[in-house]
């Protein structure tokens, strides 16, 4: 008899646990989601973007963390400790100041005490930092000087490609959508969603970090 118990240490897997616990079949998913039948089937390492977005708007119980990274508990519904609550209205992070894109964020966040940060409030636990992003290169979904919440993947984590990130490198700061490079695995590709920008090819071992988008202060997301 074929065992029920899902690999929680993929995507695919979290989503199969999570339809179980909620006894959705995968037909029912499927159809609410608008996509064929044998979708699940056929996932091999992540979900793009615009997928992710209509199923945690469909199940907005799902943590889309847990489905994405396996960080965090499976529904949204379970607190965090109240001691973690740092405001009224959410919780404090430090405000990356705009020259962190003259530099990197590691270094910043090496030398600059936390008391000597501005803080900003994000309604959002477990959020690194905030950073204004600059441009219009992630235009028309991020406009020039949105506030963005960014949290770092950790670096045995699986990247979830095609999604936006901020790439910390020795050559400054990016944000961009992130995909696997051409030139092979010690590369990155960084996008821009603007068309009139070309892709960036940027080698991981220039790369000090990367740190996914955990929301957008200006049109708040669950991400």
């Amino acid at each position: 008899m074929a065992s029920n118990n899902y690999d929680t240490e993929t995507v695919k897997g979290r989503l199969l646990t999570y339809l179980k616990h909620k006894r959705i079949t995968q037909a029912e998913f499927c159809k609410a989601v608008g996509v064929a039948s044998t979708y699940i089937n056929v996932i091999r390492k992540s979900i793009p973007s615009d997928k992710v977005n209509r199923i945690v708007s469909l199940y907005p119980d799902l943590n889309r963390d847990w489905l994405l990274y396996g960080e965090g508990e499976m529904l949204t519904t379970d607190r965090p400790d109240p001691k973690e609550l740092l405001h009224s209205a959410g919780y404090l992070v430090p405000l990356l100041p705009v020259n962190a894109f003259a530099g990197n964020i590691s270094a910043w966040s090496e030398t600059i005490l936390d008391r000597d940060c501005e803080k900003v409030v994000s309604p959002i636990v477990g959020v690194d930092f905030a950073i204004r992003i600059s441009g219009d290169s992630m235009e028309p979904e991020f406009k020039d000087a949105s506030l963005i919440l960014i949290k770092k993947i950790d670096d045995n984590s699986f990247i979830a490609w095609g999604h936006p990130m901020i790439i910390d490198t020795t050559n400054g700061v990016f944000f961009k959508n992130v995909y696997p490079s051409a030139q092979g695995d010690k590369f990155i590709e960084a996008r821009s969603i603007n068309p009139k920008y070309p892709p960036l090819t940027i080698p991981l071992e220039s790369v000090y970090g990367l740190y996914r988008l955990v929301g957008n202060l200006n049109t708040y997301s669950s991400y």
